[in-house]
């Protein structure tokens, strides 16, 4: 038997295992599993409530802070930002230091 084959073999073998666990799955007998109607809500059942929103202290919220960028007007929104800084500030040029003559 060659290895293609035997790959091909253990292949069909895993599907077919597969499927008699998804077929007995579907059809064991079990009071605690739900079923396939429980997926969409019932005509005969009155809808929940939505949940109440909670307080927090009316709008705007407490933490909310105004942009410092306003987008509805034109121009980019990149002109409303400092540019950083590529590069850090060069130190001065050292001037050179005379040589002491040797005595």
């Amino acid at each position: 038997m060659t290895k293609e084959v035997l790959a091909l073999a253990l292949t069909v073998l895993v599907h077919v295992m597969g499927m008699a666990a998804l077929v007995w799955a579907l059809l064991h007998d079990d009071e605690k599993r739900s079923d396939w109607r429980d997926w969409w809500p019932r005509d005969d059942e009155p809808p929940e409530p939505p949940p109440q929103p909670r307080d927090r202290g009316g709008l705007p919220l407490p933490d909310a802070t105004p942009s410092s960028v306003r987008l509805r007007s034109p121009g980019r929104i990149a002109d409303g930002h400092p540019r950083p800084a590529r590069r850090p500030e060069h130190a001065p040029e050292r001037a050179p230091v005379p040589e002491r003559e040797r005595s």
